[in-house]
């Protein structure tokens, strides 16, 4: 019991337009997976800083450049630095970006909002505000409309 070549050709057409259909959102969700996992990597860059700080008394500075396939670097950062691929890095300051905390883990100047994204890609891109002050965190989806970040 086996199968014939026309069969075979058939089973081979049916599965390469399911392929074709199905390769331009798995390609989405992959970009959208490297956009998650850069944002997750700054926040992380973040929290540890302002951790360090707290836990050496001492001021801490993470450095975030702007521009695609960036490395995120710290006086305070324990694991090292971060390498960001494949994605670019946005905010309304000069670059690069120094996000210091005081000994107290309090972050100084103006809250700050930087966004990440993919050049050339319909994925949406996603957003890191952080508070003056004690330095809160939040994340969400960037409208490029109202230059805001909103909740998911």
């Amino acid at each position: 019991m086996g199968f014939t070549l026309t069969e075979t050709i058939v089973l081979v057409v049916i599965i390469g337009i399911f392929a074709t259909l199905s390769a331009p959102s798995f390609l989405g969700w992959l970009n959208q997976k490297k956009v998650d996992d850069a944002l997750a990597k700054i926040e992380g860059a973040i929290k540890q800083t302002q951790r360090e700080a707290i836990k050496r008394s001492q001021d801490c500075t993470v450095t975030i450049p702007k521009g695609i396939d960036q490395s995120i670097s710290g006086n305070c950062l324990v694991t090292g630095s971060r390498q960001i691929e494949d994605v670019t890095i946005y905010y309304n300051h000069s670059a690069p970006h120094d996000i210091s905390f005081n000994f107290k883990g309090l972050y100084t100047p103006p809250g700050t909002t930087l966004w990440v994204s993919i050049p050339n890609s319909s994925v949406k891109p996603k957003c890191l505000s952080i508070s003056t002050g004690i330095g809160l965190m939040r994340t969400g989806n960037y409208d490029l409309g109202v230059d805001k970040c909103m909740r998911p």
